[in-house]
């Protein structure tokens, strides 16, 4: 799944910009005048003031796009900046009053003093704006996996394309080489595999977007990987030859750097859902933590006492394209547990790469009470606040299903994995067939939008009250 750019990180920085020129006016009002506002006339003028520096601000932005390159530019180069968007608003605020007849009623000192604190109040806000952005983007794990495919004409020029956008969202794996022009690195960017072991790589790996750029546009070999790229639902971006016209300089393409890309992906969301995903989740996961310290008060001692070993049981999953993370859960089998799968692999009862048993013998009895009331998966509410999971997904795979899976089959991981999911609700325990359930994972995939995950969990919460919980 693609997510389109939004525009919802500039609104948030404008919106704090506004609140830096309120400031700065309230201030500016105080030191000139040595009090707050005295008379109902005091306030009006300064609510017509500081309506006509919002007002021409906001204009000045939606003309200028003023923080297009933010994070491009230096301290000293910002600062530079935001002096001149003080004088571009401070001209368009006076233009303002002066057309109604208001400019007279305005200290020129209280102008002076407004200039002066707003330029240093938006300067140390982008300031920690720029610094604390990137770091929290990386913590909360929305930053993209990138790999580079090239051939030796392009592969320098892509390299330097990325590094130069300052997107601080692309986290780079290294470059793929469709030829032999580079043996290491390039540019600094260390040479992953070669073309003849690309979809190995990308099978194994943990990846969310390749971009291609390589002069021989219709190679059938490479054309053939990506669709295999995109069957593992992959994001792709090829990069496209798109001529300069002198009278026609707009144009509406992906762009990485100076190069122009088409996009290719199974669906594009607008950023903004996703945000809206990732806060549901984490309102969850709260609600759902206080829940769990109750239930480990309650069910810890008992599963120490039936089974000796841990309350909490870890294991090693593979999650949103590939990445791989530590899935927890009750305890609800003897300690031995994963010893004695393979002793009953022969009685699987799951056509593909799950395991399923009715009956296992490995479980506890009150490892069996827990899981027919979904009581186990209580635990998993700590992945889902560290990002590793969402409430509504498709189930991780184990390291082990994860080695048997096709291109296809990771289609399924394009997405963060859930706690449940639509296989769960459509009928789990008749599902008997993998690929039955990655059809339907995938099905979640193309048709996700957030009326669909509350529909998923509010049919996953009446499973849960009727005994059958998602596993």
């Amino acid at each position: 799944m693609y997510q389109r750019k939004s525009n919802l990180l500039n609104i948030v920085i404008t919106i704090l910009d506004c609140i830096c020129i309120t400031v700065s006016l309230i201030l500016a009002n105080y030191f000139r005048n040595g009090k707050a506002f005295a008379s109902d006339n005091e306030r009006m003028d300064f609510g017509l003031m500081l309506g006509g520096c919002l007002i021409a601000f906001l204009a000045w932005n939606m003309f200028k796009n003023i923080y297009k390159d933010m994070f491009l530019r230096g301290p000293f180069s910002e600062l530079i900046h935001i002096i001149g968007n003080n004088i571009i608003i401070f001209s368009g605020s006076a233009m303002l009053l002066y057309f109604m007849k208001r400019l007279d009623a305005y200290s020129r000192l209280a102008f002076v003093y407004f200039i002066v604190m707003d330029c240093v109040l938006m300067f140390v806000l982008h300031l920690i704006w720029k610094r604390v952005l990137p770091s929290l983007y990386w913590r909360m794990g929305l930053a993209r996996k990138v790999l580079l495919i090239a051939d030796g004409e392009n592969a320098a020029k892509l390299v330097n394309g990325v590094r130069n956008t300052g997107d601080f969202g692309v986290d780079l794996v290294g470059i793929a080489l469709t030829d032999d022009s580079f043996d290491r690195s390039v540019n600094g960017t260390r040479v992953v595999t070669k073309a003849k072991d690309l979809v190995e790589f990308c099978q194994s790996a943990s990846l969310d977007d390749v971009y291609i750029a390589v002069k021989e546009a219709h190679n059938p070999k490479l054309l053939e990987v990506m669709n295999t790229l995109s069957e593992m639902g992959i994001i792709i971006h090829y990069q496209m030859p798109i001529p300069e016209l002198t009278g026609a300089k707009q144009k509406v393409l992906s762009q990485l750097g100076g190069s122009y890309h088409v996009t290719y992906a199974s669906r594009m969301v607008p950023g903004g859902q996703l945000l809206i995903k990732r806060a549901m989740d984490i309102c969850g996961a709260l609600v759902g933590c206080l829940v769990l310290v109750v239930i480990t008060v309650i069910f810890g001692p008992l599963i120490k006492l039936e089974s000796p070993g841990s309350v909490f049981f870890a294991q090693k999953r593979v999650g949103k394209n590939g990445r791989i993370f530590k899935m927890y859960k009750f305890r609800s089998m003897y300690a031995d547990a994963e010893e004695r799968k393979k002793e009953l692999m022969a009685q699987n009862e799951m056509s593909g790469f799950m395991f399923k048993m009715e009956n296992d013998p490995r479980i506890t009895k009150i490892g069996g009470f827990m899981r027919k009331t979904s009581l186990d998966e209580f635990p998993q509410f700590i992945n889902i606040l560290k990002g590793d999971m969402s409430l509504v997904g498709t189930r991780p795979p184990t390291l082990d299903e994860f080695a048997q899976y096709s291109p296809y089959h990771k289609k399924r991981l394009s997405f963060r994995p859930g706690l449940t999911g639509m296989w769960q609700v459509s009928g789990r325990s008749d599902i008997t067939d993998f690929e039955e359930i990655v059809r339907l994972d995938v099905e979640y995939i193309e048709d996700w939008s957030v009326g669909l995950d509350i529909k998923i969990l509010l049919k996953t919460v009446l499973a849960v009250f009727k005994g059958s919980g998602a596993k």
